[in-house]
C-alpha cells in the first residue's frame, strides 16, 4: 500500500477511536520544505472546529496515538508542527525496503490490483475516415495509450475501441470529392492515400461553401447514406475502409495499438438507435419540439447547472438549452446515436454487433471489427466503466449522453462514463508559417487553429518523418532511432496537463535537451551501461541479506534524494490513473533522473571506497533503471539499453 493510502488510513483510525469521528477524506501531502519530513498531513487542522479544540492540542492527542500505532517500519519520525500539521519522515529502512521491492517486482512494481478485474471500454483517436491524421489526433491517441496502460497496470480489463464514423458530413463531404476529382492519386506527390484525401476533403469543402448546388449534392448524399442506399453505402464503404487502414498504419508507427474497430454503418444496421429512440421518447424529459427554432427535433432535457459548469457562466446564451438528438428531417444528430452507443457499451439494449478479425497489418495484437455477420464475442458490451477521449468541444454532447442515461434510470452507468476532454492543438504562428499557412491577415497572432475543412494542420506521418530527420541529421543512423523518435513525439504530447490546450511548435518539439523523453531514455541507457560494464545481476534470492547489509551502511545524501524518489512511483501511479494525468508520470521520471545524475556524478560505484558501498550502489543503480523502464512504458515509450 502507497504511504499516503497508510497515513490516510491511520489518521482516520485514530479520529474514530480518540473522538468517535469519522473523517471522510484526508489530506497528505509532500511538504514544499524536506525539513518539515515526507509527508504531512492538514487533518487536524481542518477538523479542530468540529470537535470543539485547537488544531495543535488536536494534532498533539492524534500525534500520540500515532507513536503508539504499529508503524515503525514506515517512519522513522512523527512530529506536529506549525499551527497543527502533522509530519512524518520516512525511514531509511523503508526506503531500502521499497528500492528492494523494485527489483523483486521487476515490471510489476508500481502496480496494484485495485481495479479487480472490472471491465473498461476505452474509446480514443477516432479519426474520421476522410483524411489524414494530425497532431490532435495524435494527442487525442497517446493519451488513450497512456490511460490503457495505466489501468490495466492496476487491475482493470480494458478494451480499446476505435471509433469510425463512416457516415455523416464529413465522409459525404469525401466521397463527393472523389467523385468529382477522381480516386487516382500520384503516389510521387502523396505517401499514403489518406494525404490524398486530405488535400481532396479540404478543396471539395472550399467549393461546397460557395457553390449551392453542390451544397445540394452533398445533402441528397448524406440522406442516401443514411438511408443505406446500396450504391452509394457500397462506394462508401470502399473509401472509408482505404481511408481507416491508412489512418491506422499511421498510428502503428507509434505502436498504439486497438481491440476494436466499431462502425458507425453497424450502429444503424443493426437498428441500435431505433431500439434506443423508442426508449427515449417513452421518457418524459425527452421531448418533441412543437415551437421555436427546434421544432419538429426532439431534444434531451439539460440542467442550467450542466451549462454553467461547461461554459463558466459567461456566455450561457450561446449554449443552446436542451441538446438536440434528433433533427427535424428525421436524421439523428451524432450525440443521439452516441446515446445508442453508450447503451451498447454499458449492454443496456440488449444487442450485439457480430465480429470479425481484421488483418490490416497495422498492429501486432488481435484486432475486431463490427458487423451483422460473424461471430458472437462476449469481449466488448457490458462495460463497467466508458472512458471516452474526445477533445473538449463536445463536452456538452457527451453531457446530453450522460443525462439521458440519467433520465432512463441508468445512475451508476451515467456517473461511470467518463469523459477525457482533453485541450486544443494549436500551431504556433512560427510553426504555421514554416508550412506555408498564413493565418488570416493575423501576423502577429500566437497560434493558428488547425481546421481539416481548409487543409491546414500537421500531418501526423509528416511530424513522425520531421523528427526522424532530425534525429539522423543530429546523430547520424543508429539501432533505436524509432524509439527515440517516439519517445520525442510521445513525450511532448504528454508532459502537459491533459485537460489544457497546446501550441505546438516545431523547434520546440525537437529539442532534445532537459524535460524530453530522450533524456529520460538516456539515464536508463545510462544506468543500463554501467550495470552492463561490471556485470551485474539481479540475484532476488540474496536481496533479504543484502538489505541488511545496506541498513548498516551511512548513505551519502546524493543516495538518499534517490531512494526519496524511488518509494513514490506506486502512489504517482495511482494520481496519474485518477487525474488522468500522465505529465505527472512525466514529471516524475525527469525528477528521478535528476537525482540519479546527480548521484552518478557525486558518488563514484565502480571505484567506490568499498565493496559493500560499491554494491549498494549498483544495487540503487539496478533500482533506478527498473523504474524509469516501467514509467517509459506507462507513457507508451520504449526504454533504450544503450543511446
Amino acid at each position: 500500500m502507497p504511504v499516503n493510502e497508510v497515513i490516510s488510513n491511520s489518521i482516520k483510525k485514530a479520529f474514530k477511536d480518540l473522538f468517535n469521528f469519522d473523517l471522510l477524506q484526508v489530506g497528505v501531502e509532500h511538504p514544499q520544505n524536506p525539513l518539515w519530513g515526507d509527508y504531512s498531513t492538514n487533518a487536524a487542522l481542518m477538523s479542530a472546529k468540529g470537535l470543539n479544540k485547537s488544531p495543535v492540542s488536536l494534532a498533539r492527542e492524534v500525534l500520540k496515538w500515532l507513536q503508539g500505532a504499529d508503524l515503525g517500519e514506515y517512519f522513522e519520525n512523527i512530529s506536529v508542527a506549525g499551527p497543527g500539521f502533522i509530519n512524518f519522515t520516512l525511514s531509511k529502512d523503508y526506503l531500502l525496503s521499497q528500492a528492494v521491492l523494485v527489483l523483486k517486482e521487476s515490471s510489476n512494481f508500481g502496480a496494484n490490483s485495485v481495479g479487480s478485474g472490472k471491465k473498461v471500454a476505452l474509446e480514443h483517436s477516432n479519426v474520421n475516415p476522410n483524411k489524414a491524421a494530425h497532431i490532435g489526433h495524435l494527442r487525442n491517441a497517446v493519451i488513450g495509450q497512456f490511460l490503457e496502460r495505466v489501468y490495466e497496470f492496476i487491475g482493470y480489463d480494458v478494451k480499446v475501441q476505435y471509433y469510425s464514423n463512416d457516415l455523416g458530413v464529413q465522409v459525404s463531404t469525401s466521397l463527393l470529392g472523389m467523385e468529382k476529382f477522381g480516386l487516382e492519386f500520384d503516389p510521387v506527390k502523396y505517401k499514403k492515400f489518406d494525404h490524398y484525401a486530405w488535400d481532396v476533403y479540404a478543396k471539395i469543402s472550399q467549393m461546397i461553401d460557395s457553390d449551392t448546388d453542390l451544397r445540394k449534392e452533398l445533402e441528397d448524399l448524406i440522406i442516401k447514406l443514411d438511408s443505406r442506399d446500396a450504391e452509394v453505402s457500397q462506394k462508401q464503404s470502399q473509401l472509408s475502409k482505404k481511408i481507416l487502414k491508412d489512418n491506422l498504419m499511421t498510428f502503428s508507427y507509434l505502436d498504439v495499438d486497438y481491440d476494436l474497430i466499431v462502425y458507425e454503418s453497424s450502429i444503424k444496421d443493426m437498428f441500435m438507435w431505433e431500439k434506443t429512440f423508442e426508449i427515449l421518447k417513452k421518457n418524459k424529459e425527452v421531448y418533441l419540439a412543437t415551437e421555436g427554432n427546434s421544432k419538429g427535433c426532439w431534444l434531451v432535457k439539460m440542467d442550467d447547472k450542466d451549462r454553467i459548469s461547461l461554459d463558466g457562466d459567461k456566455n450561457i446564451d450561446s449554449i443552446e438549452s436542451n441538446k438536440i438528438i434528433v433533427r427535424s428531417n428525421g436524421i439523428p444528430t451524432y450525440t443521439g446515436k452516441d446515446i445508442a452507443y453508450h447503451m451498447w457499451k454499458f449492454g443496456l439494449l440488449g444487442i450485439d454487433f457480430r465480429y470479425n478479425k481484421v488483418l490490416l497489418g497495422t498492429q501486432n495484437k488481435d484486432l475486431y471489427e463490427t458487423g451483422v455477420s460473424g461471430d458472437l464475442m462476449d469481449l466488448f458490451s457490458n462495460s463497467n466503466i466508458i472512458i471516452d477521449v474526445i477533445d473538449v468541444r463536445q463536452t456538452y454532447a457527451m453531457g446530453a449522453v450522460k443525462k439521458a442515461l440519467e433520465h432512463l434510470g441508468y445512475k451508476e452507468q451515467s456517473s461511470n462514463l467518463i469523459h477525457i476532454n482533453y485541450g486544443h492543438v494549436y500551431l504556433s504562428h512560427k510553426t504555421a508559417t514554416k508550412l506555408g499557412y498564413k493565418p488570416d491577415g493575423e501576423d502577429d497572432k500566437e497560434y493558428l487553429a488547425m481546421s481539416g475543412r481548409k487543409g491546414i494542420g500537421v500531418k501526423i506521418d509528416d511530424f513522425i518523418l520531421m523528427v526522424e530527420e532530425s534525429l539522423r541529421s543530429s546523430f547520424g543512423d543508429f539501432p533505436n532511432v524509432k524509439d527515440v523518435r517516439n519517445s520525442v513525439i510521445k513525450f511532448d504530447m504528454l508532459r502537459y496537463d491533459t485537460f489544457q490546450d497546446i501550441i505546438f511548435d516545431v523547434e520546440d518539439a525537437l529539442n532534445l535537451k532537459g524535460f524530453t523523453g530522450p533524456y529520460i531514455q538516456y539515464t536508463h541507457a545510462r544506468a543500463n551501461s554501467l550495470l552492463e560494464k561490471v556485470g551485474y545481476t539481479v540475484n532476488t534470492e540474496n536481496l533479504d541479506y543484502m538489505i541488511e547489509m545496506f541498513k548498516k551502511l551511512e548513505i551519502n545524501s546524493s543516495a538518499l534524494e534517490v531512494l526519496k524518489v524511488i518509494y513514490k512511483f506506486p502512489e504517482i501511479v495511482m494520481q496519474s490513473a485518477r487525474q488522468y494525468a500522465p505529465n505527472l508520470i512525466c514529471i516524475y521520471l525527469y525528477d528521478l533522473c535528476q537525482k540519479f545524475n546527480s548521484f552518478y556524478n557525486d558518488s563514484p560505484i565502480i571505484n567506490a571506497e568499498t565493496q559493500d558501498i560499491k554494491d549498494f550502489r549498483l544495487f540503487l543503480t539496478a533500482s533506478v533503471r527498473q523504474v524509469i523502464k516501467n514509467g517509459l512504458y506507462l507513457l507508451g515509450i520504449n526504454a533504450v539499453d544503450r543511446m
